[in-house]
């Protein structure tokens, strides 16, 4: 079994690595321990195991609600499980969203067309329904209790996904924003867009940006992976990099090899901007770079035949 990480954030707050992919620093699930407990994202099925070592590790035996960002796989994929080993615990995901995690059917079968069914098991694990009367639905204004005074509230941040939520928290000051900004790995958190189909939306997600950060939270905290401090310059740096690779795209009109093409381009930036070797290599395992293609072009092509 992966050797699980938590780390004490403060406030009540705990940053849990899943170890998804049996790798450190993929996944990050972020723990509120308050009188009404609350987990954020359980990750893919495989991964439950880690997570309730995790809790175990900390002596959290029940959570009242575990809530998720939105419906991908490597955020939501064990809900069913998650609900099944936690009979109490609520989970809590967007209207937009819900239906897929009461009926996965349709997720699954979508994920599968690009994984193949042997990645989808190696990669995610099996998915099973959540029972409806165990969903919590959630939307923009939405306020999940902590106990205690505190609460999570709600943003509704489409842009990555039709189903993506964001979550703020006034007593630690975080902002637990999944997928919406981007990818942010420690060692410096270099922000790099996440642009998969079919929902991607360039414009979209900049408002979203613009939203988070309005908000002026005392850290955001990444699901891939970690929190930061810097909270402008990440929102700022999430912005500029989203233009900058919808413009290398759409440069490339419909070449063969536009996946490599971006993938050599952004790598070769990296390395002339003089980040690490190491941390270069974990930003590339971490990217499926195929699927960041093609969600720029379906955007694209969308606005040349509207």
């Amino acid at each position: 079994m992966f050797d699980v990480q938590v780390t004490d954030l403060g406030n009540s707050l705990y940053m849990i690595d899943a170890g998804m992919h049996d790798e450190p620093e993929r996944l990050a699930c972020y723990l509120f321990d308050t009188p009404t407990r609350v987990l954020i994202e359980c990750g893919p099925s495989n991964v439950l195991p880690n997570l309730v070592a995790a809790l175990d590790s900390i002596g959290i035996d029940d959570v009242a609600a575990m809530v998720v960002t939105h419906i991908h796989l490597d955020h939501a994929g064990g809900a069913g499980h998650f609900a099944e080993r936690f009979p109490e615990s609520l989970i809590g995901v967007h209207a937009r969203g819900a239906r897929h995690l009461a009926d996965p059917t349709r997720l699954w079968d979508s994920a599968e067309r690009i994984y193949t069914p042997e990645g989808m098991q190696t990669l995610w694990g099996p998915m099973q329904p959540v029972p409806e009367d165990r969903l919590l639905v959630l939307d923009e204004g939405s306020a999940i209790s902590l106990g205690g005074g505190r609460q999570l509230e709600v943003m509704y941040t489409p842009g990555h996904a039709k189903h993506h939520i964001v979550f703020t928290e006034e007593g630690s000051g975080g902002m637990f924003v999944g997928d919406s900004v981007g990818i942010a790995f420690p060692h410096g958190h270099m922000v790099q867009p996440v642009t998969p189909p079919p929902d991607f939306d360039e414009p979209l997600v900049v408002r979203q940006l613009r939203r988070m950060a309005a908000r002026q939270p005392g850290f955001v905290g990444f699901a891939h992976y970690g929190v930061t401090s810097h909270v402008a310059r990440v929102f700022d740096q999430a912005e500029a990099r989203l233009g900058e690779w919808v413009s290398f795209v759409e440069s490339l009109g419909e070449a063969a090899d536009a996946s490599d093409r971006l993938r050599d381009w952004v790598l070769g930036a990296y390395q002339s901007e003089g980040i690490p070797e190491e941390d270069i290599d974990q930003y590339d395992r971490n990217t499926f770079w195929p699927m960041q293609v093609t969600g720029i072009q379906r955007w694209l092509t969308q606005q040349d035949d509207g």
